[in-house]
């Protein structure tokens, strides 16, 4: 058996150690996905944030982004060119347009990602409810606190 310091004594909890190899996969994958839609990462970016937020305004789109409408527009450009986002006039002002991702898109994802997700998913299944439930509490816990840091570094860049 190994032997495990405490975070205290020095070294890194290996679950730690574990997270960073996963956040580091996970950008990895994601830079990946982006390559093999043909997008860049920016790009790739925008279009899952369409995916979470559903139709909106490149203004709305822009300030998700944390960018320009200018650099927003160009962006939905390229994705348009791609035929992964679509741009559809408001039906109450016909003077709005929003964007939205189309099926091509979130069919092409979903494909990428599906084998992942499913094998993850079979691999918690495979745990008793117990211990499904407490990979489910400590992941969520870890999702509230990386979007707590990305709030705080975000946040100290602003100083």
């Amino acid at each position: 058996m190994q032997n495990h310091e405490s975070a205290t004594e020095g070294s890194e909890h290996p679950v730690s150690l574990t997270l960073q190899g996963l956040f580091g996969l996970a950008n990895e994958t994601e830079r990946e996905v982006a390559r093999t839609l043909g997008l860049n990462l920016t790009d790739y970016r925008a279009l899952t944030v369409l995916a979470d937020s559903g139709p909106v305004t490149v203004g709305a789109l822009a300030a998700d982004l944390g960018a320009t409408a200018a650099t927003t527009t160009a962006l939905v450009s390229r994705l348009e060119m791609h035929g992964y986002v679509e741009r559809m006039r408001s039906t109450e002002d016909r003077r709005q347009v929003h964007v939205n991702v189309t099926e091509v898109a979130s069919s092409k994802v979903k494909d990428l990602m599906l084998p992942l997700l499913s094998a993850a998913s079979r691999q918690l299944d495979a745990l008793p409810q117990d211990r499904q439930e407490v990979v489910t509490d400590f992941l969520d816990a870890v999702l509230n606190l990386m979007q707590d840091h990305l709030q705080a570094i975000s946040t100290e860049g602003v100083r």
